[in-house]
């Protein structure tokens, strides 16, 4: 009976002890994994930045472009500043609510 319980005993404690080396081992695991979900955040927010900075400048350069263009009177680029003055009126009125 003593025999057997000592046996219990031991498997018992054997099993706790891979329990706890596997507990060890996917702590460890988990702090990488959220070491990379973090690495990778700053990375989709850096190129999130880059493809609003490339949009944005693909705007002006389109919009140069169409000022620039020896087809477009002055009435016509007259027209196109007054539409973005109206524009950028109504990015003030927004901001200022």
């Amino acid at each position: 009976m003593s025999n057997l319980l000592h046996q219990r005993l031991v498997k018992i404690r054997e099993s706790v002890e891979a329990m706890s080396l596997e507990n060890n081992q996917l702590r460890v695991q988990n702090e990488n994994l959220s070491q990379q979900i973090n690495e990778l955040q700053k990375t989709i927010e850096l190129q999130k930045n880059a493809l609003y900075e490339l949009k944005e400048e693909n705007k002006m350069i389109k919009l140069a472009k169409e000022m620039s263009s020896t087809n477009t009177d002055v009435h016509d680029l007259k027209i196109k500043i007054n539409e973005l003055v109206r524009d950028i009126d109504k990015c003030i009125d927004l901001l200022n609510e």
